[in-house]
């Protein structure tokens, strides 16, 4: 690469004088003079000549990826010319639009946002480069327990390494999200109807407001949103993630609904029908959720990533939620490309976690009501597992506390 510049550079000793210009006596090609930028990145707006007269008769054409020229050489221009600072002062934009290409690589959290901050809001998800989100397969959706189908190949899953307490790598903010990475190859998640072993990622959270009564999360049910819900993302063994979000069980992913505890104990909080909407997990960790939290602070800022040296595992993070009873449909990822390649699991028991720590995602994030708006479920079926049947010696014992209750 220097090559071409050496020798282009080599004539500016001789054009010192103003308006002098010498023949060129080297083979060089303006290709050679670029080389290897990669020219499919680049943004283009409507503007001028940067000299008198200054006419606004271009189409600008900028691309992202700078030449590679050794500064000894870049020296050689104010050196041998004797000018200096030969560029004129950044001008207004005065209304334009500034388009990029679509193989450039956009700012974190600038060209897709979840309100009106930047470019592309969720209705505008499906006019993004190669988007997905327009398909009839979308997520997040609203769980209606009076339409969903009982299915008894739902099984238990098989959840390895969910116990690990080093399996957490290291908690990152993607602008749109707080996500835990895990350490390569370690957790695994199969059964549960699943027809492959799934990789576990990641793990990541959508969430509302500071505000007590703040809710956030992506799926409903039976239209009641839910105030965090907690994502995680498992890719299949056999497939590389290029491959996964291309195949239409690619990706399974757990989704766990987040809320506060209550007080007291309500009816609605005993166990549910099997098609009931969740209710909460009476045993969180909540050390392991107050260790976690304690990370938010140091990445405040957007791409932010810290090493997570705790030993949490995830069964620490979700406690004694009941892993049994769940939700199953295929659907999409709920941010953009929308790929729909996703097996989803809503579980029905929510994790149970103290208001004052999930404040803490939105607080220190900087961002609000990240969670994508319910996609119509269109002709999908909505899957349950089986009821599950209750002991014949239970039954006889609460036979007798019911006619016990009254006779009383």
């Amino acid at each position: 690469m220097s090559e071409p510049w050496l020798m282009l550079t080599s004539y500016l000793a001789n054009i010192t004088d103003v308006n002098s210009k010498v023949d060129l006596n080297h083979n060089i090609s303006i290709g050679d003079l670029i080389g290897q930028v990669d020219l499919s990145k680049f943004y283009r707006y409507m503007g001028s000549l940067t000299t008198p007269d200054c006419n606004q008769a271009v189409v600008w054409t900028l691309f992202h990826e700078p030449i590679q020229v050794h500064k000894s050489l870049l020296q050689r221009f104010p050196k041998e010319t004797k000018l200096s600072n030969n560029y004129r002062p950044v001008q207004p934009l005065n209304g334009r639009h500034i388009t990029a290409s679509p193989a450039t690589p956009r700012p974190p959290g600038h060209l897709w946002c979840y309100d009106d901050h930047c470019d592309f809001t969720p209705s505008l998800w499906p006019e993004l480069p190669h988007s997905h989100c327009s398909g009839e397969n979308q997520s997040p959706i609203d769980i209606d327990t009076q339409s969903v189908l009982e299915d008894k190949h739902l099984s238990s899953f098989k959840f390895t390494n969910f116990d690990n307490k080093h399996a957490i790598k290291s908690i990152t903010n993607k602008g749109h999200t707080v996500e835990c990475i895990l350490e390569h190859d370690l957790v695994e998640v199969s059964g549960g109807g699943l027809e492959h072993v799934y990789s576990t990622l990641q793990f990541h959270f959508h969430w509302g407001t500071e505000s007590t009564n703040s809710v956030g999360s992506e799926h409903t049910v039976d239209s009641k949103r839910y105030p965090m819900e907690l994502h995680i993302v498992n890719k299949r063994k056999d497939l590389t993630l290029d491959e996964a979000v291309q195949t239409p069980d690619g990706l399974a992913v757990l989704g766990f609904f987040i809320k506060p505890p209550l007080s007291t104990k309500s009816a609605s909080d005993s166990i549910p029908a099997e098609t009931a909407a969740p209710t909460s997990s009476p045993a969180s960790k909540m050390d392991a959720w107050k260790k976690l939290t304690l990370y938010l602070s140091a990445i405040r800022n957007i791409s932010s990533e810290v090493e997570f040296t705790d030993e949490i595992s995830i069964d620490d993070l979700l406690g004694n939620v009941n892993r049994e009873s769940y939700f199953r449909y295929s659907g999409s990822l709920t941010t953009p490309m929308c790929n729909e390649a996703v097996v989803w699991t809503v579980f029905k028991e929510s994790v149970t976690v103290d208001h004052h720590l999930m404040k803490m995602f939105p607080k220190n994030a900087g961002y609000h009501n990240v969670f994508r708006p319910r996609q119509s479920l269109h002709s999908r079926k909505v899957y349950t597992t089986a009821a599950a049947t209750v002991p014949g010696t239970t039954l006889f014992y609460l036979l007798l506390s019911c006619i016990g209750a009254l006779i009383s």
